[in-house]
């Protein structure tokens, strides 16, 4: 009797599995039909996305090749820029600007001029694409990037604290005479 009533509750319980699995089976293929039928509806819609043969290449090409000519002939740089932030650690503030800087890729020098009072450090220059990038030597950490001859962006560091400014360059093709500090 023991072994009989060992045997029913097997059977019971493996059609209670049996049971559940095919109820599991069946909200799985409801599912899946109603994926299916959303990935339909959605491959009949219009893709909003650009069209790439609206981007005129040729036109990109060009203009990045023009940049990078512009990067690698100009010597001597007198950028000024048009907005600043000193960013702490908390936050970033406007600035007014009365300072430029002469970049001199002859000298490998980074000119930072406010007002008559003028700097002079040390920097490596590497030109990149249509960029030149330019990094400071010593205390003070600059990281200055020029698009061609004209825009750039300075990120220079003090401790934790940030100067960052954005602007226009101009080529000086003669010397600038400096008034060293």
């Amino acid at each position: 009797m023991k072994l009989k009533n060992l045997f029913l509750s097997l059977v019971i319980f493996s059609l209670g599995i049996s049971v559940q699995a095919r109820g599991k089976e069946t909200k799985l293929k409801d599912l899946s039909k109603n994926i299916s039928s959303e990935i339909s509806k959605n491959s009949s819609d219009k893709d909003n996305r650009e069209d790439l043969s609206a981007v005129d290449f040729t036109k990109l090409f060009n203009e990045a090749q023009n940049y990078y000519k512009l990067a690698k002939n100009w010597k001597i740089l007198k950028c000024e820029p048009k907005s600043g932030f000193i960013c702490t650690k908390h936050e970033c503030k406007r600035r007014d600007i009365s300072s430029y800087i002469i970049l001199d890729k002859n000298k490998n020098t980074i000119t930072r001029c406010d007002k008559e009072i003028c700097e002079i450090f040390e920097g490596q220059f590497e030109q990149t694409g249509s960029f030149v990038n330019i990094q400071s030597k010593g205390a003070i950490g600059s990281l200055i990037r020029i698009l061609g001859d004209s825009r750039y962006k300075e990120i220079t560091t003090v401790g934790l604290d940030a100067y960052i400014a954005n602007g226009d360059c101009t080529v000086a093709n003669d010397e600038i005479t400096i008034k060293d500090n």
